[in-house]
C-alpha cells in the first residue's frame, strides 16, 4: 500500500471502487433470474402434474429427481446470467486497479510487450476499451 501511495498517490488506493459498488448488483441479478425461472418452472410443473393427475400427493422418485435437476439447472442458469451481465464491470474494475505498466502478449505478432495503460476514470476506461478492443474487450479472460 505504501508503494502505491508513494508512486501513484493516496487516491490510487480507491481506483476501481465505482465499478466495485455496481458489482453488488450481481447477487440481485442472480436472485431475480432464479425467481423468474422458478415461477416459470412452477407453471410448467403444475400443467404437467394436472395432465398426469394420478391422485397421488407425492411424486415418484423419478419426478422428484426431475424437480431437483430442474432447480439445479435454474441455479446454474441464473449464475451464468448474473456473471455474464456483471463481467464487464469486473474487467473495468481490474483495469482501473492495475499498475500503469502492463506486460501483455501482442495479438498481431505474439511477442511479449510492455504497454502503458492510463485511464482517467471509469468512462475513459470504457471508451478506450470499446475503441481499441470492441465489445469483446469487456469479456477478455472470460472466454
Amino acid at each position: 500500500a505504501m508503494t502505491i501511495v508513494r508512486e501513484e498517490g493516496f487516491f490510487a488506493l480507491y481506483k476501481g471502487s465505482i465499478p466495485a459498488l455496481f458489482l453488488v448488483s450481481h447477487g440481485g441479478i442472480q436472485f431475480v433470474t432464479y425467481e423468474f425461472l422458478k415461477s416459470q418452472y412452477a407453471i410448467y410443473n403444475e400443467a404437467y402434474r394436472l395432465k398426469k393427475s394420478s391422485g397421488r400427493n407425492r411424486g415418484t422418485v423419478a419426478e422428484r429427481l426431475r424437480d431437483s435437476l430442474g432447480y439445479l439447472m435454474m441455479g446454474a442458469v441464473s449464475k451464468f446470467v448474473a456473471s455474464t451481465a456483471t463481467y464487464p464491470l469486473q474487467v473495468i474494475k481490474s483495469r482501473l486497479q492495475q499498475r500503469s505498466q502492463v506486460v501483455e502478449m501482442s495479438d498481431s505478432t505474439g511477442e511479449v510487450v510492455v504497454s502503458k495503460r492510463n485511464y482517467a476514470g471509469v468512462m475513459d476506461c470504457v471508451t478506450k476499451t470499446l475503441k481499441n478492443e470492441g465489445v469483446a474487450g469487456f469479456f477478455k479472460g472470460c472466454i
